[in-house]
């Protein structure tokens, strides 16, 4: 008994009662968590090119470009520099619109191309980008989608 007089919850009342506040408090818990996994706006098809100057007074770091494809939700890339273009390998788009990929060292035609690194985000129909090598400082550029196949 209480203080009052009144009868005490005991027994299998008291167990359904604390089970009926556990199942409210979960519930709107998994309420909660819902809108944070919604999933994000698809990367729509197009083409960014991405441009860069060539640093004054540096012979290693010339103009550059970088072109991005987004075909039916397959990203794909290639680094332009110095008359050469090599692929962007392990291109990885992430939920937030972030990506990064790596290019391969090695000949491309007769001229030699450095391994770069190549990170950025998607916003809307723009694109930023940082290219990335071990003899440049890094180099940035942003460009808008432009619709088409290439």
């Amino acid at each position: 008994m209480d203080r009052k007089g009144g009868k005490a919850v005991r027994g299998p009342s008291r167990f359904l009662l604390i089970a009926i506040c556990a199942s409210l408090a979960v519930g709107s818990s998994v309420q909660a968590i819902e809108p944070a996994t919604a999933a994000p706006d698809q990367l729509a098809d197009g083409i960014w090119r991405v441009q860069g100057r060539a640093i004054p007074g540096s012979r290693r770091c010339g103009d550059w470009l970088v072109r991005l494809t987004n075909a039916r939700g397959q990203l794909s890339g290639e680094v332009s520099l110095a008359r050469s273009s090599v692929p962007i390998q392990n291109l990885a788009p992430l939920p937030d619109g972030s990506f990064s990929g790596t290019t391969q060292a090695g000949l491309v035609g007769s001229r030699h191309a450095r391994s770069y690194k190549v990170t950025g985000k998607f916003s809307g129909d723009t694109v930023s980008v940082t290219l990335q090598d071990n003899f440049c400082p890094p180099r940035h550029g942003t460009a808008t989608r432009q619709a088409g196949s290439g």
